[in-house]
């Protein structure tokens, strides 16, 4: 800790606040990235030995081991893992920071060093690689593969079908995962012996008589009763009519088809379904949790889309994931064939590179792998790389061969215009880049697409994306992010369609570009991509000019630079531009040509610490201008808000006195947003904070998302006092000031004298009823948030640098403030840094919600209030393996049922 020789407060002012400028870490950061580096670069140099080794040999017809198969595997593991800490590194130097993951980097990168040595001695020591296989006792019949990657959703599935309380059960997941494939595989096992092929040694013997009937339907779009009607009549060996359609004779048809079903066991499997099947109208009787005894009744059915396993009243749904790296080259494997991997020894090398830019989709691992099996050079796999890598799939497959049209089908059945468009933008963020939601959303309001103007505030326009963000994931077009509520992601061949779709299916048609490296606008011909883009994002590009801008880009709608330098005065050729990202960059200043952007309605300049000039008049000519966010840059221009109050739904800012927030509750034609307030230097009671007197306007109060109380220096107290209400004609109230029914996020930042947070008339659920989010870092005095246990939202929980807090909960008021609420909802608890913390709280509680404990320089915290009731299965606590063996549990079970959720 020998780099703490700055001012605490001035260290707590620049880490928490996100400085563009490069700030040191603990303990040498520098030292340490550049150790992990290397030693990662070692630990890939021993992998590509040993791959050749193995690859050599399994030239001569043999097999690698199993052992060594999962030390290689871990090294990508691994360097996904390194490669993520050194973009955090890297960003945590340009942007700054007061999070978690600022004070997390180093540690992490210190203990992933321990993990990289380690690994790399393990796979030095290796004696043996590979061993050669006993020839096959029985020759196999030919099948569509040999391969199977989902033996384990197999087992489920059967294990379902053994269970008399499970009679419906639903797969899901995007298309092209293998969910059709695992249905057939469960066809085979429940085939009557009669229809196999009885001297096949794959399905012999893994016939069963638990099923008098196994019928199989392909639903698709194109699904009508009427249809399905006559699949499963003609498999039963029924009649059916022809091409009538009446509802008379469905219902006929559907009573013969129940007459003939009710009395016997029946596997009914249903694929590609896309909305609810009526199974009444069809005839089928309705599987249900049946006694032990009667027929066994069961389906079982495959969607893209979640909500329809909902609507069909499923007892079991399974979720089919992509293919982890071992299975995704086993099929990859299979699918090129020995012959043309044995042709150079280069190229088992390059197929896994080419295995990785498939991202586990079991469709683009086959169609990929059956087009390169005619590729025995190494020059064309290497074309084939980059191509994969410029997201341009389709030219390395035959000309008869396209996977996007089939993936596309999830597109078309988004439910309107609006949400696939929606969806097309998702792919503005860089592959496997962590999506925020807010991010995401905001860019959708952008558009246009969530029409800010129909709301009563932006809050609940933020609802409404929410809602699609809901619908896109159900739909398998976008994806969760590990532990992160707050993120999505897109499959990276999912965003590759979305950039075909939205080129029309024409290469020279770009309308979506997506750059994440300098090499943008370097050519003649990158630069006449600008004539037809509608959307560029140049994420993290670190361009610092626009060489050779072109003279229009007349399409253009939206341009996100999020970490980059500078903002080139040609912009204002965009005249249609709607949405500016300019957040987390280093400009100091912003181009008078920016007055231009006539139809600019979104302009986002976060974290711009460098940031000294606006020009004057530049916001005020913006007059379609519905969000404008300031919040962490140190610009104010009073004269220039205020006469630009029309048409402003939303302002984010950052103020340091209380003059101007009491200007800013005059702008009453502008809700107020996001609300960072600072020093108060002029505070007229300089020990006490009344937070109602600064927010008590309607303006400030109603529609206040995000609020940041930082670096008042001289408040002891931080009060919360009911206000004052109007009530209607009818006695009911309609205007309550002096809560903050919007606010989803509170950060207390370096509040060195605060000894009390108090609470007058008011419970702090009325006074924050929403909040989800609660950060209270360098806060010295301060010995406990006791209030928290009232908070039946909260999320998240933050304590960073609290020097004298002693528990989460004082032990005097926690039966006080105890209720059947607490922690309900909490899922992420972080604490740093608090050298005096011995308890969390008092007593033990389940934490139904809780998914992950974080614990880092806490040495006086010696046990931990989880109880027997608390879910394990998807808790994870972080800690110093240290602190792990020194705290001190009463319960030896729960002691080693919470050590597998421990990561050191």
């Amino acid at each position: 800790m020998a780099s703490f020789n700055i001012d605490l407060n001035e260290f707590i002012f620049r880490i928490w606040n996100a400085s563009s400028q490069r700030l040191g870490y603990f303990s040498n950061p520098e030292k340490k990235i550049r150790l992990l580096t290397e030693a990662m670069r070692q630990l890939e140099a021993i992998r590509q030995d040993v791959n050749s080794r193995v690859s050599s040999r399994e030239l001569r017809g043999e097999i690698c081991l199993e052992q060594v198969r999962r030390l290689l595997d871990s090294v990508s593991s691994i360097e996904a893992a390194v490669t993520k800490i050194v973009v955090d590194y890297e960003q945590s130097r340009c942007l700054g920071g007061y999070s978690i993951n600022f004070w997390c980097v180093n540690r992490r990168a210190t203990q992933k060093l321990a993990r990289v040595v380690a690994l790399r001695e393990q796979i030095n020591n290796l004696e043996v690689l590979t061993a050669r296989l006993p020839p096959p006792l029985v020759e196999e019949m030919p099948y569509a593969s040999t391969f199977v990657p989902m033996e384990s959703n197999l087992d489920k599935v059967l294990r379902f079908l053994n269970d008399d309380q499970v009679g419906i059960i639903g797969i899901w997941g995007m298309g092209g995962v293998g969910k059709t494939s695992l249905l057939e595989r469960i066809k085979m096992k429940f085939l009557p012996l009669q229809e196999g092929v009885r001297n096949n040694s794959v399905l012999s013997g893994q016939r069963s008589p638990a099923f008098d009937d196994v019928i199989w339907a392909t639903v698709s779009k194109q699904y009508t009763v009427n249809k399905l009607q006559k699949i499963i009549a003609d498999s039963l060996g029924m009649p059916s009519p022809d091409n009538q359609h009446d509802e008379a004779t469905e219902r006929e048809q559907a009573t013969a088809i129940f007459n003939h079903l009710k009395f016997r066991n029946f596997l009914l499997l249903l694929d590609d379904l896309w909305h609810k099947v009526d199974l009444e109208a069809v005839g089928v009787p309705i599987p249900s949790k049946r006694p032990t005894g009667l027929h066994k009744h069961k389906v079982v059915f495959t969607t893209r889309m979640e909500q329809v396993c909902r609507s069909m009243g499923t007892h079991k749904m399974i979720k089919i994931s992509c293919l982890a790296v071992e299975d995704a080259w086993k099929l990859f494997r299979e699918m090129v064939g020995q012959d043309t991997l044995e042709c150079d020894p280069r190229i088992p090398r390059l197929a896994k590179q080419v295995v990785q830019e498939c991202h586990g989709l079991p469709l683009s691992l086959t169609v990929v792998g059956k087009a390169m099996s005619t590729r025995k050079s190494p020059k064309e796999w290497q074309y084939a790389i980059a191509l994969l890598r410029r997201s341009k799939l389709p030219e390395i497959l035959e000309k008869d061969v396209d996977i996007f049209p089939g993936l596309k089908l999830s597109y078309d059945y988004l439910p309107d215009d609006a949400i696939r468009k929606c969806f097309l933008l998702c792919a503005l963020w860089p592959e496997d880049f962590s999506i925020s939601k807010i991010d995401l959303i905001e860019c959708w309001m952008g558009h246009g697409l969530i029409d800010v103007g129909v709301f009563n505030d932006i809050n609940e326009a933020y609802d409404s994306g929410h809602a699609i963000i809901g619908q896109l994931k159900s739909a398998c077009l976008l994806e969760p992010v590990d532990d992160e509520d707050d993120q999505v992601k897109m499959h990276a061949i999912i965003g590759d369609m979305a950039r075909w779709i939205a080129s029309d299916g024409d290469e020279n048609n770009q309308k979506l570009i997506v750059q994440s490296d300098a090499t943008f606008c370097r050519s003649p011909a990158d630069l006449n991509v600008w004539a037809t883009a509608k959307q560029v994002s140049l994420i993290g590009s670190e361009i610092r000019e626009f060489p050779g801008a072109p003279p229009e880009c007349p399409k253009l709608v939206t341009l996100m630079l999020q970490q980059n330098s500078e903002l080139p005065s040609e912009i204002s050729e965009a005249k249609n531009l709607q949405y500016l990202n300019l957040s987390f960059t280093d400009i100091t200043s912003l181009p008078e040509s920016l007055t231009y952007l006539t139809k600019l309605k979104f302009l986002l300049l976060r974290d711009l610490w460098n940031l000294k000039e606006i020009p004057q008049g530049v916001i005020s000519n913006l007059l379609m201008l519905e969000v404008l966010d300031l919040n962490d840059t140190r610009y104010e221009d009073w004269v220039e808000f205020e006469t630009r109050t029309r048409g402003l739904k939303a302002l984010g800012i950052a103020v340091e006195t209380v003059e101007a927030i009491e200007r800013l509750s005059q702008l009453h034609n502008v809700m107020m947003w996001r609300l960072r307030i600072r020093k108060l230097l002029d505070l007229r009671q300089p020990h006490q904070l009344l937070l109602s007197n600064f927010l008590g306007s309607h303006n400030m109060s109603s529609s206040l998302q995000r609020l940041g109380i930082e670096y008042c220096e001289t408040v002891e107290e931080l009060i919360m006092e009911k206000g004052g209400e109007t009530a209607g004609h009818g006695g009911d109230i309609v205007n309550r000031n002096w809560c903050h029914p919007k606010l989803e996020i509170l950060q207390l930042v370096g509040l060195k004298e605060l000894k009390n947070i108090s609470w007058r008339g008011v419970q702090p659920s009325t006074y924050f009823p929403t909040l989800t989010i609660l950060r209270v870092c360098g806060c010295d005095k301060l010995k406990n948030v006791t209030w928290v246990l009232k908070l039946e939202y909260l999320e998240e929980l933050e304590l960073d640098g609290c020097k004298e807090m002693e528990r989460l909960i004082d032990d005097a008021d926690e039966a006080d403030a105890a209720t059947d609420l607490a922690f309900l909802s909490l899922k992420r608890i972080y604490l740093v840094r608090l050298p005096n913390l011995t308890a969390i709280c008092r007593s033990q509680s389940t934490f139904p919600s809780l998914k992950l404990l974080y614990v880092s320089n806490c040495p006086a915290l010696r046990s931990l209030p989880f109880n027997s009731e608390t879910p394990k299965n998807k808790l994870r606590i972080w800690g110093d393996p240290d602190w792990w063996g020194r705290l001190e549990w009463n319960d030896g079970d729960l002691q080693s049922s919470l050590r597998p959720c421990f990561r050191g």
